[in-house]
């Protein structure tokens, strides 16, 4: 069969082919940094220098933010040791009470 020479080029996909992901219901679908930076969170408190050296994003701020936009509580506080300020962050997991 030739191809038709004004037709872009199409990666090679098999159809038919069904991708079945389990999701759970109580967790909102976030992306693969997000999904990074909410199971860090769970693990305690992290600051947010914390969080860029353990997975070297810039601004984790950020995807905090766009986590909590979801719909995931993401409970923080501030912190003061010396002269520093800085807020520390974790994931309230109401299972635990």
């Amino acid at each position: 069969m030739k191809q038709d020479e004004n037709r872009p080029a199409v990666a090679n996909h098999q159809q038919g082919v069904l991708s079945f992901e389990v999701q759970d219901k109580d967790k909102p679908k976030l992306s693969k940094r997000q999904k990074k930076v909410y199971d860090l969170l769970c693990t305690g408190k992290h600051s947010a220098a914390d969080i860029t050296i353990q997975l070297g994003f810039c601004d984790p701020r950020s995807y905090i933010r766009e986590i909590r936009d979801k719909g995931v509580v993401v409970l923080d506080e501030w912190v003061e040791k010396e002269d520093v300020r800085f807020k520390r962050y974790w994931v309230y997991d109401k299972r635990v009470e």
